[in-house]
């Protein structure tokens, strides 16, 4: 008995390490939700505050929008935006973003 519990547990962890190896290769699970808010109308936020002078990159990961931009006065803004809701928040690791 003791030897087909272990066996029941063993294989029930090696099935979830493999559910969940499938879903780090599925490719959706790395792109926004397709409810949350899209990524045209967090630029056209960026593109209208006060001083902007362009946008530098765009990237997604860990459920928000990462964008870095200038000011027309050559400072650097780094602002991160969640793609569910679209409200915006400073990087989460260090004073910039590091």
């Amino acid at each position: 008995m003791r030897f087909l519990s272990r066996v029941l547990v063993s294989g029930l962890l090696f099935g979830s390490l493999v559910s969940a190896s499938a879903q780090d290769k599925d490719p959706q699970s790395k792109l926004p939700p397709p409810d949350g808010i899209r990524l045209s109308t967090v630029i056209e936020q960026v593109e209208g505050r006060p001083g902007f002078y362009g946008i530098e990159s765009i990237s997604f990961a860990e459920g928000e929008y990462r964008i870095v931009y200038f000011m027309a006065d050559g400072a650097e803004v780094r602002i991160n935006y969640d793609a569910k809701t679209g409200t915006s928040r400073p990087p989460r690791r260090g004073l910039f973003g590091n």
